[in-house]
Formats: C-alpha cells, structure tokens, sequence
C-alpha cells in the first residue's frame, strides 16, 4: 500500500467523519501549533548548534595551521639526508674532533672503540653544562646518542666526572 492511498485511508475514516466544527478547531490549533513545533525541534537547535560551531571554528582554525605546519615539518625531516652509521673507528674520530671543537679534548681519559658502533669513553673533570651541550651537538650532527651513563659529581661547583658509552645509529 502506498503512502497516498493510506493517507486517503486515514482521510476517510479519521478526519471526514468528523464534524465541520471540529475539524475548523484541528485546522486552527495545527496551524497554530505549527511554528512552536517548528521553532522548539528545528530552529532553535539549529540556531544553537550554529552558536557553538562558531565559537569552536577559530580554535579549529589553529589547530589546522597547526597540523599543516607540523606535516610540513615532517616533509622536510623525511627529505633531510640521514648520516651514515659509523663505525667504532669513524665514530672514534667524530668524537675527538668534535671533543676539540667544544675544548673538551684534554678532559678525555680513555676513549676506547666498541664493535660494531660503540665507544666507551671516560673523562676526569668536565663540565656538566658544557658535556650535555657536546652531547647535543653529537646527537644533532652525528646521530651519537649516549647509551650509558655514569656521573660524578666533583668538589668543584658545575664539575663532574663522567664515564659513559655511546653508540651510533637509530636502531642500536
């Protein structure tokens, strides 16, 4: 049964068989019922949902620059060109010459290689500020990451001794 014949269905039997008062009294409560119906359940939830969307639009607005700059970043991260992985000799001269260039080569103790791409290293009086310095540059430019670690805090303010192992490469 389609939808015009149930609504004629429904004409017949529900609505002609009232009286003509009551039917003008249906009609006019309809058609005053109509807009608050329409108002309470489309309108003003609409008109709500607008209000919070448009608070929230800005913040999405960040968000999205966001998001956009950070894959940009990623992009140029994807493309930079990765070191190669060293081994413990090479790794043993990118230490030293970079040791030199921060002034710590004369505090090196011991540096001793570690098969495949380790070195254990020592040094007697350091200082801690400029080590963690040393160790970002390594880490930045030579992918050298510290995988052991061994401090000792010396008399001298700032001043530590520092025996530690460090490795080359992302997957050691």
């Amino acid at each position: 049964m389609n939808m015009k014949t149930r609504w004629q269905e429904f004409k017949k039997s529900a609505w002609d068989k009232r009286p003509a008062q009551e039917r003008r009294i249906l009609g006019l409560a309809a058609v005053v019922l109509a807009p608050v119906v329409f108002y309470f359940l489309l309108w003003q939830p609409a008109h709500d949902a607008v209000a919070k969307l448009e608070k929230a639009l800005p913040l999405m607005r960040m968000q999205t620059a966001l998001l956009k700059r950070e894959a940009a970043e990623v992009e140029t991260l994807r493309q930079r060109a990765q070191p190669a992985l060293l081994n413990s000799a090479a790794m043993k001269t990118a230490i030293e010459n970079s040791a030199a260039s921060f002034q710590l080569r004369g505090a090196i103790e011991s540096l001793e290689s570690m098969e495949p791409n380790g070195v254990r290293m020592a040094l007697s009086s350091v200082s801690y500020a400029n080590w963690l310095g040393w160790m970002r540059s390594l880490q930045r430019d030579q992918h050298i990451r510290v995988d052991t670690l061994s401090v000792v805090a010396l008399p001298s303010e700032g001043m530590v001794k520092i025996s530690a192992t460090l490795v080359n490469g992302v997957n050691h």
